[in-house]
């Protein structure tokens, strides 16, 4: 039996070019795919403190507003005082209701 003809030595060439080619192509698809996550992830992620940011510079400005109005605006200050430090004038009339006491259970005819 004689062997099978050996290929032109171009024609290997060109098949092992071609193999290294589609691992190369292969290799960088790959890589493009985990860098498109990578980016997505990444875009997500400022979209999400962009967010947060603004929240925050509301909530600045609300409470610069808010100094402005404690500094500027004696009755605002009065408000406060009397509603969370339970302040009053010395001629307002103070109330204090007690709580009812709770109804007596009726107990059981024997």
């Amino acid at each position: 039996m004689t062997p099978p003809p050996a290929a032109p030595a171009g024609r290997s060439r060109r098949a092992l070019w071609a193999v290294v080619l589609v691992v190369l192509l292969l290799l960088l698809g790959s890589g493009m795919a985990s860098g498109w996550r990578d980016l997505q992830a990444a875009r997500a992620r400022e979209r999400a403190l962009a967010a947060r940011v603004a929240a925050a510079e509301e909530r600045v400005a609300l409470l610069r507003e808010r100094i402005g109005r404690l500094r500027d605006d004696p009755l605002t200050l009065e408000r406060l005082a009397r509603e969370e430090l339970g302040w009053v004038r010395p001629e307002d009339v103070v109330i204090v209701l007690t709580p009812a006491p709770p109804p007596a259970s009726p107990t059981p005819a024997e």
